[in-house]
């Protein structure tokens, strides 16, 4: 039902632009300017935040060029002012910005100025065969540029014309390395949130630094604990509440669960924040930094990571006293409303926050979020309890059927939520497999698709047979089905944690 919904959304999704996008420059790439820029534009498809410490221009010696200013009036339209026109030379400009949703974009482009000589400012012209030292570079571009040597010592540069007149549009290609100064990489001209893109010399030496690659594992393992902890809380909250309600043996062991997601939930939140400033910032060192931490939580990530925060606390804090004090009802409502919040802050991240009526896909978020975690984690602690009745060979059918039933509603509301979700952000039916969010859609079905075929073979077969004469057959493939069907949900929960951050486009 979920694939042939997804495979029915997917195919009526009409192309709209729906994601944020580097749209156009001025200069373009490619462009041949014939007189001095004192200006660079940058226009996105929505509202961003440039990634100050990551723009970067540069001419074909690796000198930079540092704008005197940089704004914007809506968010979408970023200028790079100078005060001190660029003058001839070939320039290629870097960028790195922050979309609504969180995730980041980058890309470059590249321009040629070729002036007449009355019309020259004093810059280094496209032809110097040298880098000029410190001492001289102080008159270049801005009042304060920036001197980085290349790897390796440039050749002559190649002439204005030999930049591709490419139309604006067609700056999903990278620049061709015949085209390029041969002291540096070809580079990709369009924003991709990807990150994998080559940079050239001058970038990576200003730039990218070896702790880059750390940063993301680093964000990527708190994402994945932070995905299954959201998981466990609900879905455990569920569990405690419709299917071993009045057996306090399983119910404490649950609760104990729940209360060890609620502060791992906690953890992994407080170490994403910290990690998002190094990502932002591309060093280590911003990790302790209250400022850079500051700058980076305060958006929609901030404001999900705060309701995470405070939702795992408040389960685990709750359901802490809980266990001495039984019954109470305030202690009660307060587990529930962290349950509540840690479901809440996924209107605030992601794609929830940019792609489609934000309501609907609020709405869809939660629901998708809530009958996942109630099916996942519900299986998890089923097949705990199956095992530890075994060993104590005591009764598991009446918790076995109660579940049954939850897992068949929750399977139906997630799969709902999941095929309006892929609506909102597929622009169309080939995106399922040209693009990182849809193949990592694909993945998750295909998994969804197994465990759900254990699930029913649980229901419809295995659990009718469980009272028949000889059923410890039925009984041993039933605690087998359970171990195998969450393993599966749980990789379920590992590639959601991902596709979260994949880029839709």
């Amino acid at each position: 039902m979920f694939i042939g919904a997804v495979a029915a959304t997917a195919a009526t999704a009409a192309p709209v632009a729906a994601h944020t996008e580097f749209e156009s420059s001025q200069p373009s790439h490619g462009d041949l300017v014939d007189q001095p820029v004192s200006e660079i534009s940058l226009t996105f498809t929505r509202s961003i935040e440039l990634v100050a410490d990551d723009l970067l221009v540069v001419n074909e010696l690796g000198l930079q060029y540092t704008p005197d200013a940089v704004d914007s009036a809506d968010g979408q339209t970023w200028v790079l002012r100078y005060e001190t026109p660029l003058g001839t030379g070939r320039f290629e400009v870097y960028w790195r910005a922050a979309a609504a949703d969180g995730h980041f974009i980058e890309g470059a482009f590249a321009f040629a100025i070729a002036l007449f000589e009355a019309e020259r400012s004093p810059v280094p012209s496209a032809g110097t065969p040298e880098v000029p030292d410190a001492q001289s570079s102080e008159s270049v571009g801005s009042p304060t540029p920036e001197h980085h040597e290349p790897s390796s010592s440039p050749t002559a540069s190649p002439s204005v014309s030999e930049i591709p007149s490419t139309p604006q549009a067609d700056t999903t290609a990278s620049l061709s390395p015949e085209a390029t100064d041969t002291a540096h990489s070809s580079f990709t001209a369009k924003g991709t949130e990807r990150g994998a893109a080559d940079r050239s010399t001058a970038l990576s030496t200003s730039r990218r630094s070896g702790a880059t690659k750390g940063q993301q594992r680093l964000a990527d393992a708190a994402r994945i604990l932070t995905v299954l902890s959201t998981l466990g809380i609900v879905g455990g909250l569920a569990f405690m509440a419709f299917i071993v309600r009045g057996e306090p043996l399983d119910w404490n062991r649950a609760r104990n669960w729940v209360v060890v997601f609620g502060y791992l939930l906690a953890a992994s939140t407080v170490v994403a924040s910290l990690n998002r400033a190094a990502v932002v910032e591309r060093e280590w060192a911003a990790f302790w930094s209250p400022e850079s931490v500051a700058d980076a939580v305060w958006s929609n990530f901030g404001a999900a990571a705060g309701l995470r925060m405070a939702g795992g606390l408040l389960v685990a804090v709750a359901l802490y006293h809980m266990a001495k004090h039984p019954g109470r009802i305030p202690t009660a409502a307060g587990a529930f409303a962290g349950g509540v919040l840690v479901v809440g802050s996924y209107v605030f991240d992601g794609h929830t926050v940019t792609e489609g009526p934000r309501w609907l896909h609020a709405l869809a978020s939660a629901s998708h979020v809530s009958a996942a975690a109630i099916w996942s984690c519900g299986v998890a602690l089923l097949a705990d309890l199956l095992w530890r009745r075994h060993r104590r060979g005591a009764d598991f059918v009446r918790p076995l059927t109660r579940f049954s039933r939850m897992a068949a509603i929750a399977l139906v509301v997630a799969g709902v939520g999941g095929s309006v979700m892929a609506f909102l952000v597929l622009d169309k039916f080939t995106d399922l497999w040209s693009t990182p969010w849809g193949r990592l859609l694909l993945a998750k079905i295909a998994l969804v698709a197994v465990a759900a075929g254990i699930g029913a073979h649980n229901r419809w077969r295995l659990i009718p047979a469980v009272n028949r004469p000889g059923a410890a057959e039925t009984h041993r493939r039933l605690r087998r089905n359970a171990v195998v069907e969450a393993i599966a949900l749980g990789c379920v929960g590992v590639i959601t944690a991902f596709l979260v951050a994949a880029s839709p486009v």
